[in-house]
């Protein structure tokens, strides 16, 4: 297997896909289904792609970009620290974040019981903070699906912040909802 411009895979994920190819979901599906890509089954993952055939693609559709990055490999000194793109930060940060759901009220009178007071506006700062980038985070997502022709949007829940955290629940993986009956 030859070594990929990603150094690690040969294939890569629908939101790799877009990334590399700077387009959007349906624009990548619109391209799979008119031929101009090929696609390889996931397993409950949407599709794969051949990063060599991506990397053509994406000399196609934008020729002016690889010149550019071409250009820019040679004057950027390589960076030890790995750095991730924007949207696989994004991800990391929200799978970290799933283990809020294994924390409990109880856990939580007992933080803020050793919370000491100098701390208590950082934390409370950082706690609003992390709020509204989260609240920031649920409305693009919204703006976006409701664009989305390859699947509907899903309903959307808000938590209010007066809730107790004892009522938060872990979201299903891997459940279809049922498709809405029509009324004839």
């Amino acid at each position: 297997m030859l070594p990929t411009r990603s150094g690690r895979f040969s294939f890569v994920d629908e939101g790799e896909a877009v990334r590399r190819l700077g387009i959007q979901r349906d624009e990548l599906l619109a391209l799979v289904q008119s031929k101009q890509l090929r696609a390889y089954p996931g397993v409950n993952k949407g599709y794969f792609f051949r990063v060599s055939d991506l990397d053509d693609l994406a000399a196609r559709l934008h020729p002016e970009r690889q010149e550019a990055e071409e250009a820019e490999s040679e004057e950027a000194a390589p960076n030890p620290r790995k750095q991730h793109d924007p949207a696989y930060k994004v991800h990391l940060r929200l799978q970290a974040d799933l283990k809020w759901y294994d924390l409990t009220d109880d856990d939580f009178r007992a933080y803020v019981r050793e919370l000491h007071p100098s701390a208590y506006e950082k934390q409370r700062g950082n706690v609003t903070n992390v709020i509204a980038k989260l609240e920031r985070l649920v409305a693009l997502m919204d703006e976006s699906a409701a664009s989305w022709k390859s699947q509907a949007a899903q309903p959307v829940m808000f938590v209010k912040r007066g809730q107790p955290a004892s009522g938060a629940k872990k979201p299903a993986t891997n459940v279809q909802k049922p498709e809405p009956e029509e009324k004839g």
